[in-house]
């Protein structure tokens, strides 16, 4: 039997602003470059964080990625998701355990649309043809770094990625509730690169934060995407 996920989802309620701002419609398509990364986690701190929804993999494993989204309808804007690797209806899937947007429409959407990304933050974001690297901030300070140093041209066709879901907040007839939501896997690969001497880095100690308490084990994999997204609403799972 798989172990299931043993959060419960108000462990992922958020503070909702005092009224819903105006953003574009979804979904947006956007043309963007994405850091992702793979890497082995503690399980028993990821079921911790995962809803009882979700199995666990063998072995434990977050998957963070990082897009540069260059033109979208609410204008540039980048995010980051930390997503714990699981399974729903024992088919591939990652949680959103934590999201961070430098862009405050962009936050709008996703907190009443999508779930994530639900913080606001600083993303630094820089990649090319050899290299790439990033550093995730909360309004705190620096919480996680990602180099890839040397890249690898591969075949787009052999890259997949997983839907990736989250728990919503939202104002119900009793007061705050939330739900889950599951978003569909949002990428077209259009060039890919990988590498394999990426480094997984914490530029400052911030234990309280789960970026840092689903930390880096062991690093799995690392990619480096450019194509189109569509960064569009969630649905209830089924």
């Amino acid at each position: 039997m798989p172990d299931f996920g043993r959060a419960k989802h108000e462990k992922y309620r958020i503070e909702l602003p005092s009224s819903k701002p105006e953003y574009p419609a979804l979904p947006w398509t956007c043309d963007a470059t994405m850091i992702n990364v793979y890497f082995e986690v503690r399980k028993e701190i990821l079921l911790d964080w995962l809803p009882p929804e979700y199995g666990r993999t063998t072995p434990a494993y977050c998957r963070l990625f990082i897009v540069d989204n260059s033109q979208s309808p609410a204008g540039p804007f980048r995010d980051a998701t930390l997503a714990l690797g699981s399974r729903l209806s024992m088919m591939p899937a990652g949680f959103a355990a934590a999201s961070i947007t430098n862009n405050r429409t962009t936050l709008a959407a996703g907190i009443f649309e999508r779930g994530y990304p639900n913080a606001f933050g600083a993303i630094e974001f820089e990649a090319d043809r050899n290299h790439a690297h990033a550093i995730i901030c909360d309004e705190k300070g620096p919480l996680l770094e990602v180099t890839l140093p040397l890249l690898q041209t591969i075949e787009p066709s052999r890259l997949a990625y997983d839907h990736v879901d989250a728990i919503k907040t939202s104002r119900g007839d009793n007061g705050i509730k939330t739900e889950l939501l599951v978003t569909a896997p949002d990428f077209k690969v259009e060039h890919a690169a990988i590498c394999k001497n990426a480094r997984i880095e914490y530029p400052s100690e911030r234990p309280e934060s789960a970026w840092q308490i689903l930390n880096n084990r062991n690093l799995v994999s690392a990619q480096l995407v450019r194509g189109t997204r569509t960064f569009a609403a969630a649905k209830p799972p089924g």
